[in-house]
């Protein structure tokens, strides 16, 4: 049963949204936290708070990977992420250390109780690979233990954690933010993550924090305040784009809101899960209040009283940071009933999500702030017409919004000074993979992918046999060829080279890499994170996984290619939201640059019978890919597997 403290605690909860339901997915984490897991009578109670039956509960629960209803956890949980990024960094083997030295086999516990083992997909850790994320039993704290590059490093951190002083701090292990770099001229986004306590507040103001918004609300001396709509004027025109991937102007997105229609409100967009994307957890972690000022700038421009950050659940620490610096700000004055004292009126709500990829598109996100599953919604209407509680909306992502304060202070002009005419401004490029400095680094737009793997990233590591391919914008778009490395890194640019900017996640596979395993993880990655609304993704992407692990098993069929492009293309441009075209673009990029590995591992598979079936009809599969099929029988062509569910 859960405890009086814990009941307060929901019910304060409650009281801070605008719809208590939304308060479900963070008091699911106290009914968690107090009775160690969420069994079905656990559900039930929280289910009374909120007036709902138990089964909608457990619905909502059942979603989102980080609530444990189906066992209960040992006291420290570890999981290690074993996706794209991480295996190239040595997931495997640490996965491999991590069972013997536990004697455990993943999804089992220890003896004793006091640990068990999993695996997750990506945990924006892609740059400190190999890693691992532990959360402890009863508190819910949870944190990254990274770099483990050796057995002795894993032992040192499973030492540590054993000892019971593993979360004394929940900054990652080891302390301190990871390798960064990028121009001089270009550091602004990243200038102050090293400096000591960078976090406070003291140290932001003594850097000439918030001035700029004080400016813009109240005016300083005889310079009168910026009304809104010079604010959005003045992102308009500095043409910043957005960084959570689809690249759509800040500016404008604002300027879409309704005339006339409130409240309205600002959400920010910190559900960082394209694998490959670690951007936004260091100025989370690192410079909080870089953040909240663009907060208060953006909610200022669009007149809205209240925001939202939507937290990745696994980024615990960065959502300790954020409310920290929140109150830091309330306690002078810089949010609350009276900011800067304006008279204007400004909330900020930390909202943690629980671990759901599909959180990170937008209607998604708000589905799943309002306390529902995280399925995303069909557009029109746009969020910024009907968004969060059927209000006018504005989603942008962290580096969006941190942003806009430099804007604000140093003008269009300042920002355009960088970059291209479509791509204006800097941008922070995420490394990693077999590459020898993986990390953050701060640099324009039209940054060629050659300089920034080998003149700021050190070129490919000594055992990776040289570069074979890059993905430059996260997980979910297509490859670049070794050939390609003068490609100017910019939404343009890589567009006319058939891939895309997406969140700058740059990742590096290098020469030893089996292209089928690339996408086969790939794959499995969009299989484990399909929010399972729309059928082609829910059952094309399991069935694209099933061939690529044949394939890898030496079982491989002559039609399995043809397969593969039939499939793809009944899922891209098929579902609710981009989700279809994320979990094929990668596939279909592959087999068009790399199709002679395919074809080796199935020529040199042992035949197997062909058990025709007859297509409802024959699409031109795999045009858009650019890959030539080869001429089969309509019933050879699109012979199809078990589906293995």
């Amino acid at each position: 049963m859960l405890s009086d403290n814990a009941k307060a605690e929901i019910r304060a909860l409650q009281a801070r949204y605008p719809m208590p339901r939304s308060a479900l997915g963070p008091a699911l984490y106290v009914a968690q936290r107090e009775a160690g897991w969420l069994p079905a009578d656990v559900l039930a109670e929280v289910a009374a708070l909120f007036g709902l039956d138990a089964t909608e509960v457990g619905e909502f629960a059942s979603f989102y990977h980080m609530y444990n209803t189906h066992r209960e956890p040992g006291q420290y949980h570890i999981e290690i992420c074993d996706n794209v990024p991480c295996m190239l960094g040595g997931a495997v083997k640490l996965g491999d250390l991590l069972r013997e030295r536990l004697g455990i086999e993943f999804g089992q516990t220890t003896p004793d109780g006091k640990f068990s083992l999993g695996r997750v997909e990506c945990l924006g850790a892609c740059a400190t690979a190999p890693m691992f994320m532990c959360t402890e039993k009863f508190t819910g704290r949870i944190r990254y233990f990274e770099e483990l590059h050796t057995p002795e490093k894993l032992d040192e951190a499973l030492a540590l954690i054993a000892s019971g002083h593993g979360f004394d701090t929940c900054e990652r292990w080891p302390l301190g933010p990871f390798r960064h770099g990028g121009r001089p001229d270009t550091n602004f986004l990243l200038a102050r993550v090293d400096k000591p306590d960078s976090h406070r507040i003291e140290t932001y103001i003594a850097d000439g924090g918030y001035e700029t918004a004080r400016r813009v609300i109240t005016g300083a001396g005889t310079t009168p305040p910026r009304s809104p709509q010079q604010v959005i004027d003045e992102v308009k025109a500095a043409v910043v784009r957005g960084r959570g991937g689809a690249g759509f102007p800040a500016g404008q997105k604002w300027s879409f809101l309704p005339a006339g229609k409130y409240p309205r409100y600002l959400v920010v967009n910190a559900d960082e899960s394209e694998p490959g994307t670690f951007k936004d957890r260091m100025i989370m972690e690192y410079d909080p209040h870089q953040l909240i000022e663009g907060i208060i700038l953006t909610s200022y421009a669009i007149e809205a009283e209240r925001a939202f950050i939507y937290v990745r659940g696994e980024y615990y620490f960065a959502a300790q940071r954020l409310e920290g610096a929140i109150a830091e700000a309330e306690a002078k004055g810089f949010l609350g009933d009276n900011i800067f004292g304006s008279g204007k009126k400004l909330k900020v709500i930390v909202h943690r999500g629980a671990g759901a990829y599909e959180c990170g598109e937008e209607t998604a996100l708000l589905t799943s702030l309002e306390g529902y599953r995280g399925h995303p919604r069909l557009k029109p209407p746009f969020p910024a017409v009907e968004g969060l509680y059927g209000k006018p909306t504005i989603v942008n992502n962290v580096e969006t919004i941190s942003n806009v304060p430099h804007i604000l202070r140093h003008g269009a002009d300042w920002y355009k000074q960088w970059g291209t005419p479509q791509s204006t401004g800097f941008r922070l490029f995420c490394l990693s993979g077999q590459v020898k400095r993986p990390g953050l680094y701060e640099l324009p737009h039209g940054t060629t992918l050659r300089e920034l793997i080998y003149e700021y990233g050190g070129g490919p590591t000594d055992d990776s046999g040289g570069l074979k391919a890059v993905i430059p914008g996260g997980l979910s778009v297509q490859f670049i060829t070794a050939d390609q490395l003068d490609i100017p890194l910019d939404y343009e640019n890589l567009a006319k080279a058939g891939s895309a900017l997406g969140s700058a996640g740059v990742i590096v596979i290098g020469a030893d890499q089996s292209m089928i395993e690339i996408a086969r993880r790939t794959v499995a990655f969009y299989r484990e994170e399909s929010c399972g609304k729309c059928t082609p993704c829910r059952e094309g992407v399991p069935w694209l996984e099933a061939i690529l692990e044949r394939i890898e098993r030496g079982e491989g069929r002559v039609e399995d290619i043809a397969l593969m492009l039939y499939l793809a293309d009944m899922i891209g441009g098929k579902s609710f939201c981009p989700f279809g075209y994320a979990a094929i673009w990668g596939l279909q990029s592959n087999l068009a640059k790399f199709r002679g590995e395919f074809d080796a591992a199935i020529a040199a598979a042992r035949e197997r019978p062909v058990i025709p079936i007859r297509p409802i009809y024959r699409p031109d599969a795999g045009a858009a890919s650019g890959v030539t099929e080869p001429s089969l029988p309509l019933e050879e062509k699109y012979n199809a597997p078990t589906h293995r569910r």
